[in-house]
């Protein structure tokens, strides 16, 4: 059970990467901020997981769960984006985990995240 769904989540991830040159990596983490997977696009280096972990993707955490708890005055945050000083990081909530793209500043992030919304929706529904 536990290498099929890291398959999915590998795959899953490559479709990501598909999507946009310019994304640098991903992370899926849990409701407790520990790291389930990552990817990191080639030519870029993977970020320091334990700086990261400490402030960049806490900060993810916060942001989605503070915004989930408006959700039904709201509705659903279907994502999170954060410019940076040299690249843009997006947070997409999938179930109790969350999904951290970073990218660099040569992306829409509108147009971005949109698209990763839909493939994010799609994902939830192979679950």
């Amino acid at each position: 059970m536990a290498i099929s769904k890291t398959i999915k989540l590998d795959q899953f991830c490559k479709s990501i990467l598909d999507t946009d040159r310019n994304i640098r990596s991903i992370a899926i983490l849990d409701s407790k901020g520990r790291l389930l997977h990552s990817m990191t696009h080639r030519g870029f280096v993977q970020p320091s997981l334990e700086k990261w972990n400490d402030v960049h993707y806490m900060e993810c955490m916060f942001d989605i769960s503070l915004g989930a708890k408006f959700d039904d005055l709201y509705g659903p945050i279907r994502y999170h984006h954060s410019d940076k000083d040299d690249f843009v990081m997006f947070s997409f909530p999938h179930h109790r985990n969350i999904i951290i793209i970073t990218s660099t500043k040569r992306i829409s992030p509108i147009t971005f995240a949109t698209k990763i919304a839909y493939l994010v929706n799609d994902f939830k529904k192979l679950d």
